[in-house]
């Protein structure tokens, strides 16, 4: 017996036997945490859209932004049906004075979007934090 699981040769060299030792490891992880990839994926992407959705799930105005968008839907659904490009003429109209007024630099120079960002890259970090140590509690647990 050569002391390696599931009948494996010995390795001959130091490269197979480094790729051995981290399929082990792999394995390991993976019984460990009970997922296939045997570690988490949290990228920053997934830590931002998370701390975006709870951020959105708290807001004061979430309620009556999901009920005008219920309202909007009921009124520009008939329109869309009997007018589709009325409804997109519409839209571009409304697109370009979007663009025209520029409404972001409005909140840029009041400091709105400074504020909003430092609380979002906060919660990021404490969901990346709070991710690790959820992480690591599980990898010190005994098997």
């Amino acid at each position: 017996m050569n002391g390696l699981p599931n009948g494996l040769s010995t390795p001959s060299n130091a490269a197979d036997r480094l790729d051995t030792s981290r399929r082990h490891l792999q394995r390991a992880l993976r019984a460990a945490t009970g997922t296939g990839t045997g570690t988490s994926s949290w990228t920053a992407a997934d830590l931002a859209t998370a701390a975006l959705r709870d951020r959105w799930s708290r807001h004061p105005l979430r309620v009556a932004g999901e009920a005008a968008i219920g309202v909007v839907n009921a009124l520009l659904r008939p329109v869309a049906r009997q007018h589709p490009l009325g409804l997109v003429t519409g839209a571009v109209l409304v697109g370009g004075l979007l663009v025209w007024s520029r409404p972001w630099r409005w909140a840029a120079r009041s400091g709105l979007l400074t504020g909003l960002g430092q609380q979002l890259v906060r919660e990021v970090v404490a969901r990346g934090l709070a991710s690790t140590a959820a992480r690591s509690s599980r990898a010190s647990k005994p098997l």
